[in-house]
């Protein structure tokens, strides 16, 4: 039997007291400081780093304009997760507290969130981290990938 590592109640509280602690940090491009600025990748990575999941390093990911995915048909967002994280895709029918979701904007999957009790946690172009329903139905419209932690 697979163990996901979010199966663990204690780490689902943990996540969730991490995910709190970075609402209201303001948006920037290819940043990941609490509290001064990140964008959704490097917010997902940061809060996994902070789980102990993620070990972080300057290269974790390749460098990438603001708008690569209006370009670029490469799914540099999946694969950097696929290389970086011990993880299982997941179908998106099925999601579960710490999953993390790829949305497609553009002409690939560029934006990553964290879903946690019904809720999509992300950092947002000009508004920054902050927490919006999974039903929103504009979000789940744009989702296309969805990865689950193993232990």
């Amino acid at each position: 039997m697979t163990e996901y590592y979010f199966d663990d109640p204690e780490n689902r509280k943990h996540l969730k007291e991490i995910l709190d602690g970075w609402i209201g940090t303001p948006w920037r491009h290819h940043s990941g400081v609490k509290g001064m600025g990140c964008d959704c990748i490097h917010f997902v990575a940061r809060v996994f780093e902070e789980m102990g999941i993620l070990i972080w390093r300057k290269d974790l990911f390749p460098h990438y304009p603001r708008d690569w995915h209006m370009h670029d048909t490469r799914e540099l967002l999946a694969e950097s997760i696929e290389k970086e994280a011990k993880v299982e895709k997941v179908g998106l029918e099925n999601l579960m507290d710490g999953d993390i979701i790829l949305s497609h904007y553009g002409k690939a999957a560029s934006h990553a969130a964290i879903i946690f009790d019904g809720y999509v946690y992300q950092s947002v172009t000009r508004i920054g981290v902050m927490k919006i329903n999974f039903k929103d139905k504009l979000f789940q419209r744009q989702m296309r990938f969805a990865y689950r932690l193993l232990k």
